[in-house]
This record gives structure tokens, C-alpha cells and sequence, in this order.
């Protein structure tokens, strides 16, 4: 099967989909994305990312023990 405008397809059945959904399941949704997403990264990147959206103090705040600092 074929389609004319494949992406729109796409667009329009995850549109559907999402509104198809409770507000709970779009939090698993997005918390299993986050997780598959995060565990690929290295520790590095990990940190990094961390970082660089949250401060240093995010690892104190949530009692991480770190070996080195990023």
C-alpha cells in the first residue's frame, strides 16, 4: 500500500491516537519515551544532559552520588 502524502498519514493518525487517550496514559507514554530514550545515552551524556537543563545541584537535590563532576 501506498499513500500520496505519507507524512499526514502519520500526523493525523497519531492526532487520533492522542485523542483517543487519558491524560495517564499520555504521562506513561511519555515517561517509557523518556526512559528507552535516556537509557542509550552514556553516563557522560547522561550527566551532561542533566547539567545542562537542571544545574549541578540537581544531583544533591536528589541524592546522586556522583564520582566526578561534569
Amino acid at each position: 500500500m501506498n499513500f500520496k502524502d505519507r507524512d499526514s498519514v502519520i500526523d493525523s493518525y497519531a492526532q487520533y491516537i492522542l485523542d483517543s487517550l487519558d491524560m495517564d496514559a499520555v504521562l506513561n507514554i511519555a515517561y517509557d519515551t523518556l526512559v528507552g530514550n535516556l537509557t542509550d545515552y552514556t553516563n557522560e551524556q547522561l550527566a551532561t544532559e542533566i547539567v545542562e537543563s537542571y544545574g549541578e545541584e540537581w544531583f544533591e537535590d536528589h541524592n546522586v552520588e556522583v564520582d566526578e563532576t561534569v
